[in-house]
C-alpha cells in the first residue's frame, strides 16, 4: 500500500456481519485490532486499546435509553456497523460504532488508541508526544481528524475500517465505564474493556 509501513497482510478486515452482534461482544473483541483511515495516499493506524459498550433501550448510560430518539442519536437506530460521531463541550468529538440491529440500539465507543502508523500526521493536529497522541476518546479522534463528516459512514468501507488482528495475546481488563455518573442502574456495570498494561489506555 502507498505512503504506509504498517502490515496490512497480517490482519482482515471485519466485515458488516460482525457489527451486527451485541454491543459487547464487539467491545471485547475489537481490542487488539487496527483502525484504519486513509487520507489520499497516506494511512492512520491506531491498535485499538480501550472500548465501552452501551446496551440500548434498557442501559440508562445509553444514549438510546428507554427508546429516546432525538436528531443526535437517531443514527443508533441503524443496523450495526455504521459510524455514530457527537460533538462534547462544544469542541471535542467522540466515536462510536453502531452495533446490533435497527430495534436494538446499541454502540461501542472506541476510548483509547496505541498508534501504529502516520504518526507525524497525528502529531501535527495534536501538537503532543507520542503517549499522549491518541490515549483518550477525544485526543485520538483529534489526531485522526474526526468531525461530523463521519456521522453515518461505515465502518468497512475503504475510507475507514478496522482490521482484525489474528492473534492475541493480551489480558483484558473488564471494569465500570467512565464519565456516566448521570445513570444510575446501570453506572457500575463492567461493560469498560482495556488491554491489561497497556500504556496507552485512558483510565485504569
Amino acid at each position: 500500500m502507498v505512503g504506509t509501513n504498517f502490515n496490512f497482510k497480517k490482519a482482515k478486515k471485519r466485515k458488516k456481519s460482525f457489527f451486527l452482534k451485541d454491543a459487547k461482544y464487539v467491545a471485547k473483541n475489537i481490542l487488539g485490532d487496527f483502525l484504519v483511515l486513509k487520507k489520499r495516499k497516506h494511512f492512520l493506524v491506531g491498535r485499538i486499546v480501550e472500548s465501552e459498550s452501551y446496551l440500548g433501550l434498557g442501559d440508562d448510560a445509553s444514549h438510546s435509553f428507554s427508546g429516546r430518539r432525538t436528531a443526535r442519536n437517531e443514527i443508533l437506530y441503524h443496523q450495526g456497523g455504521i459510524i455514530y460521531v457527537y460533538l462534547i463541550y462544544g469542541l471535542y468529538w467522540c466515536f462510536n460504532i453502531v452495533t446490533s440491529s435497527k430495534t436494538n440500539p446499541q454502540g461501542v465507543f472506541i476510548r483509547a488508541l496505541e498508534p501504529i502508523e502516520g504518526i507525524d500526521q497525528m502529531k501535527r493536529r495534536r501538537g503532543k508526544g507520542k503517549k499522549n497522541l491518541t490515549n483518550g476518546p477525544c485526543r485520538w479522534t483529534e489526531a485522526f481528524g474526526i468531525d461530523k463528516k463521519f456521522l453515518g459512514k461505515k465502518i468497512y468501507s475503504d475510507k475507514i475500517y478496522i482490521l482484525q488482528k489474528k492473534k492475541k495475546n493480551f489480558d483484558i481488563v473488564e471494569t465500570n465505564r467512565v464519565g456516566i455518573d448521570y445513570a444510575t442502574e446501570s453506572k457500575d456495570l463492567p461493560l469498560r474493556y482495556y488491554i491489561k498494561e497497556n500504556r496507552f489506555v485512558s483510565k485504569k
